[in-house]
């Protein structure tokens, strides 16, 4: 079992290029994998969790924040900076008609935090997009989708005086085997193996400088990026969840299949009475719940609608996405 004694020291850095750093997380080691327990793993989260925290808040003073997309991740980021005594600005991003930020709002309320929830239209979704292009250099769509509630939440970092640090549960997913799915039992060796090089083969190809936009936080936050936090993107962190089996991991709960069980265990515990709900609801990536997706792919029907002729057989507005998409490829070989 990992504990403090084999961990290099506690780190207050933004984040920490673990594959840089470390050189060989892709490398298997599957029978590493000895914290079966969730509740074990849990209580180490936890642990972990604090320290971290605690460090950056001792690092950045004034006002922290928080992104708080009303995940597991970023809720339990802000109930443990509330457990440690400082009270962040909850900033959630959302687009007209398309978002259920509901659990982020509850949990916000529950934790009692100054709640900015930016609400983006259809124009402004398509201004910022220009915009983070214009920064990153790219078109890139998952970049792109990325950037644009970074860019939008500085609207709320202007409005905090003596911001501090801002917070966010980046970094989780990849450590904790967020959003996958294994092929085999948990208690199985299969399991264990497969679990260890899905992990790996995400954190090598993301905890690296070196990606398709290497400046991508510099460059939409300017001086803000110094002070995002990514508090799961950490060396210590790498090698206590390098150790975290499949039945740590992945459990169920109410004959549902979970994800990142004993985080949302460690979540569970440090909520409010009458909020624990929160850690175990399912929530997809912001490009997705935050409606980015659905305003940018309704945008990209409006235009295909506009193109001449565009309606003559079908409507763009709602034929099947295949022949959308197949229309503007072909606009753009037209101007080619």
């Amino acid at each position: 079992m990992t504990n403090e004694t084999n961990l290099m020291p506690q780190t207050s850095e933004p984040l920490q290029f673990v594959s840089d750093l470390l050189g060989d997380v892709a490398e298997p080691n599957a029978a590493g994998r000895t914290v079966t327990d969730p509740t074990d793993a849990a209580r180490q989260i936890a642990q972990e969790t604090r320290s971290r925290i605690a460090a950056v808040l001792d690092k950045f003073a004034g006002t922290p924040a928080v992104l708080l997309s009303g995940g597991i991740d970023s809720i339990y980021v802000a109930a443990v900076a509330v457990e440690l005594g400082v009270k962040p600005v909850a900033i959630t991003i959302v687009t007209d008609g398309q978002s259920d930020e509901s659990n982020a709002s509850n949990a916000a309320a529950e934790l009692g935090l100054r709640h900015d929830i930016i609400q983006l239209s259809t124009d402004e979704v398509d201004d910022l997009s220009r915009d983070v292009m214009r920064r990153l250099g790219t078109s890139e769509l998952w970049e792109v989708t990325a950037g644009i509630p970074l860019l939008a939440a500085r609207r709320s970092f202007d409005t905090i005086p003596n911001l501090g640090a801002i917070l966010t549960g980046s970094g989780a997913d990849a450590i904790f085997g967020g959003g996958q799915k294994l092929s085999y039992p948990a208690t199985s060796p299969e399991a264990r193996e497969e679990l260890d090089r899905l992990i790996r083969t995400e954190s090598a190809a993301n905890f690296r400088y070196d990606r398709l936009v290497p400046h991508f936080y510099p460059a939409l936050l300017d001086h803000y990026g110094e002070r995002l936090i990514h508090v799961f993107q950490t060396v210590r962190w790498w090698r206590i969840a390098e150790h975290f089996a499949p039945t740590a991991l992945f459990g169920e709960r109410d004959g549902r299949s979970i994800d990142k069980f004993a985080l949302r265990i460690a979540c569970d515990n440090q909520l409010p009475a009458g909020a624990e709900h929160l850690a175990w609801s399912a929530k997809a990536p912001i490009q997705r719940s935050s409606g980015l997706m659905s305003v940018l792919a309704n945008s990209a029907r409006t235009y295909a609608a506009n193109l001449p002729g565009a309606r003559t057989y079908t409507d763009p507005m709602n034929e099947d996405a295949e022949a959308v998409a197949t229309r503007l490829y072909l606009s753009i070989l037209q101007q080619s």
